[in-house]
């Protein structure tokens, strides 16, 4: 069976127009799988559709899009998508239930949201010539009013994602741990366990003994984001709610059972401090454990960085896809809250468009991964990995460098098509040496052919 995975797909414009080779080509790849997989991050849906934003404070995109596009993604080759991310709930269930249903519409099959848990967190399946495909969908770093939940004593279940969330760890020296605890004393926000302190609300719920927490002022009614720990080192530690963690491995269980083949999307929008190299420890766990529990590919994504690929037990982990679309800056419509998050004068709100800047994060940057990935090629024998082929692309500017290769518009901040072409040349060598560094990491060797990379099992 040959797979293409193709990366994050922050598309916003009906593409299906164009026929420049280089794009043509990139799709025709697509299309000549037996099966391709690509990652949805944006809402399908007409403005009429769906209801108010329902996140306000968030640093990023309101994604949007115009069901058409969801057809020319059909039409392009993909046959099945995850739909688990951080903009997932853009626009609320009304959001959600237009993008599954645009999803349906266009012959998409689709997993990771839906209007209870137990829906956004069920197995989808597709029917190919060469057997029973199954998709898992998860998503870390979301907020807690996007998690989908289950229905109880005649209460409906809420519409959202299926979360894998992250529980953090700080590790300190005694010398800073001490500091901590005399600031946060100081300052009434100091909570350790099983002190309980007025205003705690659950702070120290994922508590062990002899952690700490400090109550920020915006964190009092929660369960809180920060568990302190006296260590001789420094370090975060990341682990998963083990509610989340065995509850979606079931969800791979079931879909070993029943498929012949077990795809899980993990999309993660959170890390470790910086969004660096490596994927957290969270992650690479998951992916463990979901290849354990039956899984033969797992995709992770979310970072909108390429990282190393990783083969467990003879199945691929890949930590980072990238990006394959990137077109938050075509935003058609864009709520009040992004203009007031990017510090815009709301006073003067009717005077301000979709074209203010800034309204989306980092994208006048040159940028050795927002603006490259690669579409991967997979070779299954008899349901053994064989071989991962990696075909460069770039999404409109020379990967690392601020200058734009496809320009959109006439204003004097050029925006960018977003659209992947075919890399060759530097940008394909950048894009190959990166996968191959970060994938050495991992014990995984990869060769470079020409304009292409090859692992093989």
């Amino acid at each position: 069976m040959s797979i293409t995975l193709a990366g994050e797909c922050m598309v916003t414009r009906p593409f299906s127009v164009h026929s420049e080779p280089d794009f043509v080509q990139v799709l025709d790849r697509l299309r000549s799988a037996e099966l391709t997989y690509a990652h949805v991050e944006t809402n399908f849906g007409h403005f009429s559709e769906v209801a108010a934003p329902a996140r306000g404070d968030q640093v990023g995109s309101y994604f949007l899009t115009d069901p058409q596009v969801a057809t020319d993604l059909r039409q392009a080759g993909v046959d099945i998508v995850s739909l688990a991310n951080n903009h997932s709930v853009d626009f609320g269930a009304a959001g959600i239930s237009s993008t599954v249903r645009h999803c349906d519409a266009a012959g998409m099959a689709h997993a990771g949201t839906g209007r209870d848990l137990e829906e956004a967190r069920e197995p989808a399946y597709l029917e190919t010539r060469q057997g029973r495909v199954a998709l898992v969908s998860v998503s870390s770093g979301n907020k807690s009013h996007e998690w989908a939940s289950q229905p109880k004593a005649g209460l409906p279940g809420r519409a959202g994602v299926n979360p894998l969330r992250p529980e953090m760890r700080f590790l300190v020296e005694q010398e800073a741990a001490e500091q901590l605890k005399r600031i946060g004393s100081a300052l009434g926000i100091l909570r350790e366990t099983k002190a309980g302190a007025e205003g705690s609300s659950g702070l120290l719920m994922h508590a062990e003994q002899g952690e700490f927490s400090l109550a920020m002022a915006n964190d009092q009614s929660t369960t809180g984001s920060n568990l302190w720990r006296q260590s001789d080192h420094f370090e975060i530690l990341s682990s998963s709610n083990k509610w989340d963690f065995s509850g979606n491995l079931r969800s791979v269980a079931e879909a070993a059972t029943m498929a012949d083949l077990v795809l899980v999307a993990h999309h993660f929008s959170v890390s470790e401090g910086p969004r660096g190299n490596q994927p957290p420890r969270f992650v690479r766990e998951f992916a463990h454990a979901c290849i354990d529990e039956g899984a033969d590919i797992f995709i992770g994504h979310g970072w909108h960085k390429t990282l190393g690929i990783e083969i467990y037990r003879g199945k691929p982990i890949v930590y980072g896809l990238g990006n394959f679309f990137a077109q938050s800056e075509f935003v058609r419509r864009v709520p009040y809250d992004a203009y007031e998050t990017w510090g815009h004068d709301i006073e003067r709100l009717s005077t301000l468009t979709p074209a203010a800047h800034p309204l989306h994060p980092g994208l006048d940057q040159g940028s050795e991964t927002w603006w490259s990935s690669a579409v991967l090629d997979l070779e299954l024998d008899g349901g053994e990995l064989q071989s991962i082929r990696l075909n460069p692309v770039e999404l409109g500017r020379p990967v690392g460098r601020k200058a734009v290769r496809r320009p959109v518009g006439h204003g004097e901040r050029p925006l960018t098509d977003g659209r992947p072409f075919t890399a060759y040349g530097e940008d394909a060598e950048a894009i190959l040496d990166r996968y191959k560094r970060l994938s050495a990491d991992f014990g995984t060797s990869m060769v470079i052919e020409g304009e292409t990379g090859v692992i093989k099992v």
